[in-house]
């Protein structure tokens, strides 16, 4: 019977997961699958438990968690230099990268849409030295993921970033950035700016517009420097698909860039990866085609 590593993180999103173990033991057991059941809520357990001594032994890896705990598996994962598919059961608060791969947000549906062991080679993003799947972004909103209270996203899930973001709002002042890339160089003021890989991040499913995570490119968008009332227009527009046109955004597509604050600018915006705390200036940013075998539904990915 072949094995699979399941590692699970029992805080994630409304603590739903833990309630499904022998759903999951039972049902991977009917498709001729051998569950192994791995808890871990630390960040530094996950690159213990992927290279454990008896992972190779392994047919796969499963992630039960948010978006936190798959960039964690991730990158343990690419850095073992092993080739072994990663699927990701949605048991977090976002779930941006398992929406952008069509897989069901109900977990036994979820469960149920891996089993066959479908796969695909996708692409990663790299910023200095840390491998991201789904967001690299800094300025407004970035700190929010780090700020929230695993209660306050327990209680209110999604909200909880929003509620969050909007007390932040009132306060926040622009950022002074040099974006380079093989074709062009600009500097500019942006209140956010965002590297996609997927099209969907902090739950805007729509975000990157066209982005594909088999594309061979990034995407970046940066919102400029804006009025309250013209910023939650900018949003509404977000979750319309509609933003990428406005002209208060700057949206295209890149296979590398550097991205460095500019002298004098007194502020000093904290960057995100997928959801945790990101490097500090400035990022160097590449995409790595094809380099991650995950586990999908058996559904085309965009």
């Amino acid at each position: 019977m072949k094995k699979i590593q399941l590692i699970y993180n029992p805080y994630a999103g409304v603590r739903e997961f833990p309630k499904l173990l022998d759903f999951s033991l039972d049902l991977f057991n009917s498709r001729g699958y051998e569950l192994h059941l791995f808890r871990t809520s630390h960040p530094d357990e996950f690159s213990n438990l992927i290279n454990r001594n008896d992972g190779h032994n392994f047919e796969a890896i499963l992630v039960a968690g948010g978006d936190c705990s798959v960039n964690l598996a991730v990158n343990a994962l690419l850095r073992s230099g092993r080739d072994i598919p990663l699927g990701i059961i949605p048991a977090g608060t976002s779930n941006d990268l398992a929406r952008h791969l069509k897989i069901p947000m109900d977990l036994s549906a979820a469960l149920k849409s891996l089993t066959d062991m479908n796969t695909e080679l996708v692409d990663v993003g790299l910023v200095n030295n840390t491998f991201f799947v789904n967001v690299c972004s800094g300025g407004l909103l970035t700190n929010i993921a780090h700020d929230v209270t695993l209660r306050l996203k327990n209680v209110f899930g999604r909200m909880a970033y929003y509620m969050k973001g909007v007390k932040e709002l009132p306060r926040f002042s622009s950022m002074r950035l040099r974006i380079v890339t093989p074709e062009s160089v600009m500097e500019d003021e942006f209140y956010l700016f965002l590297v996609l890989n997927g099209s969907g991040a902090g739950g805007f499913e729509k975000l990157g517009g066209p982005a594909s995570i088999v594309d061979g490119k990034l995407d970046f968008m940066g919102i400029k420097p804006l009025q309250i009332n013209e910023l939650l227009a900018i949003f509404r527009k977000i979750l319309r698909g509609e933003h990428i046109t406005d002209r208060n955004v700057v949206y295209f597509q890149f296979s590398s860039m550097r991205i460095e604050r500019l002298e004098g600018d007194q502020h000093n915006p904290a960057t995100d990866v997928d959801g945790e705390k990101g490097p500090d200036y400035p990022l160097s940013i590449s995409i790595l085609p094809r380099r991650l075998r995950l586990v999908v539904p058996p559904t085309p990915i965009c």
